[in-house]
């Protein structure tokens, strides 16, 4: 007998399982993973506290009773750790919120500007600087100032772009003879993209990059250089 493949649908109970896992899903799991690791703490520390207790040598202590006492004390723990523990378990979610929090989509990530170049009073780009928002994405305009005086005849220096964050170079494409574009993605849970008429480094993409490290050389002929920044996951 022929089977017609149309007339053929999954199980309810199959489809069930394909759950979307939410912010709220992922802020739950680490709220759990800092309770347990309270919890463990606490039972050591009853279990530190016991070994300072010497036995009585009256009674002899059998092996029920130890494993009575030990599941006493976890259920000590169980109501300490209900009543708000040691405040341990907050410490450590909020630590575990602060690395992992923007890349699981539990907190916004911090659009803050620190700069792929020298934005001082030594700076050669020190002209206006346009801020374009658009939904999470921000994009940063630098423009390099030009001089009138004297200092105008000399000829700029090649000036570092340099990672403003953590991460990994995730592509480097030419799009005209001497202009790049340079994508990173950063630990923060941040995305960069680098605009610039000069040279990116070579042999970074196989590699982890470290804030502040040098990714490219911003040819003395450029004029502008632009900055993207967007978060990696959707609001």
């Amino acid at each position: 007998m022929a089977v017609d493949p149309s007339n053929l649908k999954a199980p309810s109970q199959y489809t069930s399982l394909r759950k979307v896992t939410t912010a709220a899903d992922q802020d739950k799991r680490l709220r759990e993973v800092a309770d347990l690791y309270e919890k463990q703490f606490m039972r050591e520390m009853m279990k530190a506290m016991r070994g300072t207790v010497q036995e009585s040598g009256l009674v002899k202590v059998g092996q029920a009773e130890k494993i009575f006492r030990e599941e006493l004390d976890g259920e000590h723990v169980n109501n300490w750790s209900k009543q708000g523990g040691l405040g341990l378990s907050k410490v450590i979610y909020d630590q575990l919120i602060e690395k992992y929090g923007a890349r699981l989509g539990i907190k916004s990530p911090e659009l803050k500007p620190q700069g792929p170049i020298p934005l001082d009073e030594k700076s050669q780009f020190t002209g206006s600087v346009k801020t374009i928002h658009s939904g999470p994405k921000v994009s940063y305009q630098f423009s390099r100032e030009e001089s009138v005086g004297p200092e105008s005849l000399q000829r700029p220096q090649l000036m570092a772009v340099k990672a403003p964050w953590d991460g990994s170079i995730l592509q480097s494409q030419r799009i005209n003879a001497d202009e790049y574009v340079l994508d990173m993605l950063h630990d923060n849970g941040l995305k960069s993209q680098f605009v610039f008429r000069g040279q990116p480094q070579p042999g970074l993409a196989q590699r982890k990059v470290q804030g502040g490290e040098t990714i490219g050389l911003l040819s003395p002929e450029a004029k502008q250089f632009f900055w993207n920044i967007e978060p990696t996951v959707s609001e």
